[in-house]
C-alpha cells in the first residue's frame, strides 16, 4: 500500500517536473530571450537548456519507471508482449487500454525527441567556425546550420509539450478510471 503510493508520488512528481520544465523552457524563457541581445541569450539558452536536459532525462526515466512499476503492481504489465508497448493484451480489450497506449506511445515520442535534441541538434548549435576556414561562405553556412537546428530544437521542444500534456490526459483518463472509479 505504502508501495503504491511512493510510486504514485514519484511517477506524479516526474510528470509535473517535466511538464513544468517544458513550459518555462518552451514558453516563458523562449520570450525572455528575444528581450536581450542574441549572443545573451545565446549563453543562456545553452546554459538553461543543459541544465533542463538533466532534469528533463531523469524525469522520463522515473516517469517510465514509476509507471511501469505501477502497471505490473495492478497486473497490466507484460514484458512478453512488445507488440502492445509491453501492456497485458487483455487490457486492450477496454478504452482505457487504448489510453495507456496512447500514454506510452506519447511518452516514446519524447524520447525520440529528446534524443534528436540532445545528441544531433544541440551539439550543432555549439560549433564554431574553424579560423583556417574563416571565409564569408562557411561562416554563411555555418550560421544557416546554427539556425536551422535552433529552429529544430523549438519546434522538437513544442512537439515534446504537446506529447507530454497527451501522455498526461491519457494518464489521467486510465487512471481515474482504475483508481477511483473501481475500488
Amino acid at each position: 500500500m505504502i508501495l503504491d503510493e511512493l510510486l504514485r508520488v514519484a511517477h506524479t512528481g516526474a510528470v509535473a517536473l517535466y511538464i513544468g520544465g517544458a513550459i518555462i523552457v518552451t514558453i516563458a524563457l523562449r520570450r525572455a530571450q528575444t528581450a536581450i541581445p542574441p549572443a545573451q541569450a545565446a549563453i543562456i539558452g545553452n546554459i538553461v537548456g543543459t541544465q533542463f536536459t538533466y532534469i528533463s532525462w531523469l524525469s522520463l526515466a522515473t516517469w517510465v519507471a514509476s509507471g511501469y512499476w505501477l502497471l505490473a503492481r495492478g497486473g497490466w504489465a507484460d514484458v512478453a508482449s512488445p507488440y502492445t508497448l509491453f501492456v497485458a493484451p487483455d487490457l486492450l480489450e477496454e478504452g482505457n487500454g487504448w489510453m495507456m497506449i496512447l500514454m506510452i506511445a506519447s511518452w516514446l515520442g519524447m524520447v525520440i525527441n529528446g534524443i534528436l535534441i540532445t545528441f544531433v541538434l544541440r551539439p550543432r548549435l555549439t560549433k564554431r567556425l574553424n579560423p583556417s576556414q574563416a571565409s564569408p561562405e562557411a561562416a554563411s553556412r555555418l550560421q544557416q546550420e546554427i539556425t536551422a537546428s535552433a529552429r529544430l530544437v523549438e519546434l522538437l521542444a513544442f512537439a515534446n509539450l504537446l506529447l507530454c500534456i497527451a501522455a498526461t490526459l491519457a494518464g489521467h483518463r486510465f487512471f481515474e478510471h482504475v483508481y477511483i472509479y473501481s475500488s
